[in-house]
């Protein structure tokens, strides 16, 4: 069977305190129905294309909204957002995302011989992480399970794809289910810009948890998600989970 996933990321403005890679898997008929329904959701407010951050900022396809005042226009633009959430929460498709402190990320960086050679960018590392727990979600649906993924086509793109191919190789249990990694213009892909509303929501619980390690702010994440990968404090957090709740195990390209 074939998948498709598509991945997005988060962070806050100067990625110096969290950082998040979300992605969403799901069949095609999946995503058909998905489409079908969100470009609706969106048509009722006259919007083209959703982005969280023009979403959060009231800029881009938001900005209309600015007329019914600020905090007003926010309240509306959030209620397009949580509508669009439900969607995805309502379909079959999963959501998987990982969260990586920065600090803990240089933390890593810092010491190679613990935690080996890592990508210098955040993003980078939370990336590789991510295609890792999309291949062994391949692997625990069973054998003949293939994953093809869709990234949103900024200026980073090619580096990521390298970076792909070079996970892949360094990966050899999972490179047999990894299918192609091609670009996709957000404004005309609804399951990037569903991607992108993952990786949002993720984003926003964890700088929660930076706040109050509660049980409150991490529940919320495992209600929206199949999975999340928490990279907040330590990657020990999971030791003593099962094989299918651990992070997935990866050896990562620099």
């Amino acid at each position: 069977m074939l998948y498709h996933a598509y991945i997005d990321d988060s962070a806050d403005r100067n990625r110096e305190r969290v950082v998040v890679a979300g992605a969403i898997i799901g069949k095609k008929p999946d995503w058909d129905n998905l489409h079908r329904r969100w470009k609706a959701r969106l048509g009722e407010d006259a919007i083209e294309y959703f982005k969280s951050s023009h979403c959060e900022t009231l800029n881009g396809q938001f900005h209309k909204f600015r007329g019914l005042g600020i905090e007003e226009g926010k309240k509306k633009a959030a209620n397009i957002r949580d509508d669009l959430d439900a969607i995805v929460r309502s379909t079959p498709v999963m959501a998987l995302g990982v969260t990586l402190s920065v600090p803990f990320h240089n933390v890593m960086k810092s010491d190679p011989e613990k935690f080996g050679r890592i990508p210098d960018i955040p993003y980078r590392l939370a990336f590789q992480q991510i295609i890792a727990e999309c291949g062994k979600a391949m692997k625990l649906l069973g054998r003949g399970n293939v994953v093809t993924f869709g990234h949103d086509n900024g200026d980073d793109f090619p580096a990521l794809q390298q970076l792909y191919k070079e996970f892949k190789r360094r990966n050899p249990p999972y490179s047999g289910v990894l299918a192609d990694f091609v670009p996709l213009d957000d404004k005309f892909h609804p399951p990037v810009q569903a991607a992108d509303v993952a990786a949002w929501i993720t984003f926003q619980f964890a700088n929660n948890y930076l706040d109050d390690p509660t049980g409150n702010n991490t529940k919320r994440l495992w209600q929206s998600m199949y999975k999340i990968v928490n990279w907040l404090d330590n990657p020990e957090v999971h030791v003593g989970s099962d094989y299918e709740t651990a992070p997935a195990k990866a050896v990562y390209a620099p």
